[in-house]
């Protein structure tokens, strides 16, 4: 009869995987929005102000790269502002400071 060592599993901090995560996407340079649902977006937004409007791809991914770029610098804000508050969770008022911050510069 052979014995095997049984392997402990370590129980990882809360916060581990949520590390890995944000470190893998911020190696990537893929877009996080959905390519379809933001053209639709756009495509509804322009609607309200001409009908017969049309976009180039081109057109598209300068405002999906845009769009993108914004909402990571407001969400960089907003980790500021949790993290100055002793937090580690970003909340709806962080943002809407952040985005106040923004506004005043």
């Amino acid at each position: 009869m052979s014995t095997q060592a049984t392997k402990v599993k370590r129980k990882r901090r809360a916060a581990t995987n949520a590390i890995r995560e944000i470190k893998r996407e911020q190696g990537r340079t893929h877009t996080i929005i959905p390519v379809a649902p933001f053209n639709r977006l756009t495509q509804e937004i322009a609607q309200e102000y001409r009908t017969d409007m049309r976009f180039k791809s081109d057109a598209h991914k300068a405002l999906h790269m845009g769009a993108e770029a914004y909402l990571v610098e407001v969400f960089q804000g907003a980790n500021k502002v949790a993290i100055h508050s002793g937090r580690e969770t970003v909340q709806p008022k962080d943002v809407q400071l952040a985005l106040d911050l923004m506004n005043n510069q």
